[in-house]
């Protein structure tokens, strides 16, 4: 996975743009489980802009990148919950155990009906930066969805400095979702745990360098592991982990890699067997 190598600069204000392309019907996920408060909070906002259906996992299932599990055995049920006083404006809840990828493909296969106009993904409390992308399963689900046609928005907040601002990080979305629905595309969309007032802009960037939890060299002791923790966070405003630390959402296109072959005969190196 690469992001597109594009530098764009906004405030929140100015990053607004007409709601010509706005999707209507939008597929709201998460990997933290359908209890998560962040994926509430989502998918109230979200529902101020259209219908919408939510579809997480039963439970944790954080770190599941885009696995949808071995479904030659079957795929797990689906539950519904018929009332979701914590979610009042959407249309419809369900959840399954299995991991976001599996429900957004499902939901983009037209398992609710017509496949969702957009899947949106969060909010994760923790940050998606760096290489995260290749392991996050809010990430996942996004990909996944355009693996089907259907672009897709993963927003994720940093921890720290208290209860959760869950409405700045849902905020940055609404500012960003026309983008997504004139082309269908991955968007992963980080930003700091601050009041929305203190948000200095949107910025897009590109991808850092940070390994996920910042692992540094692993250790087993007594068959327990442990890791260090690198102090590796890029600080330049043009990477996502910069951006974030200095207070602007930080916008990251994903743009799937795509093999290059097929390998001339007379290439050096291993090649295919």
């Amino acid at each position: 996975m690469r992001t597109s190598g594009r530098r764009r600069r906004n405030s929140l204000a100015s990053g607004r743009r007409g709601h010509d392309h706005r999707p209507v019907r939008l597929l709201v996920t998460n990997d933290d489980g359908i209890d998560s408060p962040g994926l509430h909070a989502l998918a109230n906002r979200m529902s101020d802009l259209g219908e919408v259906i939510v579809f997480a996992p039963s439970g944790e299932y954080s770190g599941a990148g885009a696995a949808i599990g071995q479904l030659r055995a079957g795929i797990p049920e689906v539950h519904t919950i018929e009332a979701h006083p914590e979610m009042p404006g959407v249309a419809a809840v369900h959840h399954i155990d299995g991991p976001p990828g599996l429900a957004s493909l499902l939901a983009c296969r037209g398992l609710f009906g017509p496949p969702p106009d957009l899947v949106v993904s969060g909010i994760n409390p923790g940050w998606n930066v760096g290489h995260a992308v290749h392991f996050s399963g809010t990430i996942g689900a996004c990909i996944t969805a355009r693996a089907c046609g259907v672009g897709g928005m993963a927003i994720s907040q940093r921890t720290g400095g208290g209860e959760q601002r869950w409405a700045t990080a849902a905020e940055a979305v609404v500012e960003l979702i026309d983008r997504v629905a004139e082309r269908p595309t991955v968007l992963s969309i980080n930003v700091d745990n601050i009041p929305a007032d203190r948000v200095k802009g949107i910025r897009w960037t590109a991808l850092g360098d940070r390994i996920p939890y910042s692992m540094g060299r692993a250790t087993l002791s007594d068959r327990v592991v442990s890791f260090d923790r690198l102090d590796q966070d890029d600080r330049s405003l043009d990477v996502d982990t910069g951006a974030v630390l200095a207070g602007y959402v930080s916008v990251s296109e994903l743009v799937p890699t795509r093999a290059t072959g097929p390998w001339p005969t007379d290439a050096r190196g291993p090649g295919p067997s």
